[in-house]
């Protein structure tokens, strides 16, 4: 259903353009010939060609000349034409607005293979990378165990496994986010709300980063009597999952994470805040684009997906998500959530 809407939005937009533009031709038709007001008719077509393309441009054209005879060109309010320059008008701008529908059509068309094709370069950089990392350290752990000729005290077989099992659990979440994304973009994201605690989703999360938390000071204030939020769990658990995990990967291990909740009407308000480096104020509005990273620690790995797939889900709530940053004194993610 939506993706039936989505097809039908430019045309209705287009349909919106040509009313606007004929209401303009009411006003001016009185000190300016037809033949110069369709010339605003034309620019509604490029206009049409290079947002949405040859449909719907061509629609426009089409129904620019019916409703220009109609309503500007005497007698008014008939089909019929009193002179015949204004046939060869109405032809004339017919052929040139599918002209130039088709021919702006085509410069977007190849506007758009372009950029996807350095787009899919930049993604296959990154994700070769991203996926190489983890493979290597597996590779690597697990050869060494093979070797028949190493004698490696346990200790140090130990820290093998564990290393090897690690790295196997971040190439699982890669994927795992390469899936989503796939997903959303596909709209097919099946979300399926039920009830559940704040502090159970909370502390789920916190479960599956026990690794990265180690010692880390986390201060958690939700309220006793915090009511319940209405989510699918295991999408929720993601979101929150990789917003927590961006907040580990950029503050110093010595500092602090702050998860807040609060409750604002019929929302649940949730702050994840760290006390890191900041993001740039050029970045903000950028982060929350696929593949997109802000300058990072060396050490700190990613695909660029997290907080992308975050939006989504929360968005797919109905929710929303928010940022803000000062460099050197950290950032602050707010999620909404209808209760």
């Amino acid at each position: 259903m939506q993706n039936k809407s989505r097809k039908i939005y430019p045309y209705l937009i287009c349909l919106g353009l040509v009313f606007a533009t004929t209401l303009l031709g009411e006003f001016v038709k009185r000190v300016l010939e037809p033949t110069n007001i369709v010339m605003f008719y034309l620019l509604v077509v490029v206009v049409a060609a290079i947002k949405w393309g040859k449909g719907p441009a061509i629609m426009t054209s089409l129904v620019s000349v019916l409703v220009f005879d109609f309503f500007l060109v005497p007698p008014y309010l008939t089909l019929s034409v009193a002179r015949i320059q204004y046939i060869f008008t109405f032809a004339a701008f017919l052929v040139v607005g599918i002209v130039v529908s088709t021919f702006a059509a085509k410069m977007k068309e190849h506007l758009i293979q372009s950029q996807t094709e350095k787009l899919q370069s930049a993604l296959l950089n990154s994700i070769s990378h991203d996926l190489k990392t983890p493979l290597v350290s597996i590779t690597g752990a697990l050869t060494t165990l093979l070797d028949e000729n190493s004698d490696l005290p346990q200790p140090q077989k130990q820290e093998l496994l564990q290393s090897a099992r690690e790295e196997s659990g971040r190439l699982n979440r890669i994927v795992n986010n390469l899936l989503d994304m796939t997903r959303m973009e596909a709209d097919v994201l099946r979300i399926s709300k039920k009830p559940c605690e704040l502090r159970d989703l909370v502390g789920a999360c916190l479960q599956q980063l026990k690794e990265k938390t180690g010692g880390r000071n986390i201060k958690i204030e939700i309220p006793k009597d915090f009511p319940e939020i209405r989510v699918d769990f295991p999408f929720a658990l993601k979101a929150f999952f990789n917003i927590i995990d961006n907040a580990l990967k950029y503050s110093p291990e010595d500092s602090l994470i702050e998860i807040k909740a609060s409750r604002d009407g019929t929302l649940a308000r949730i702050q994840i805040r760290d006390h890191g480096r900041g993001i740039p104020k050029e970045d903000l509005h950028k982060i929350f684009e696929k593949f997109y990273r802000v300058e990072r620690p060396h050490d700190a790995l990613g695909t660029g997906l997290g907080l992308c797939i975050s939006k989504g889900i929360i968005e797919a709530h109905g929710g929303r998500i928010t940022v803000e940053s000062e460099l050197g004194k950290g950032s602050v993610f707010s999620i909404e959530i209808p209760l």
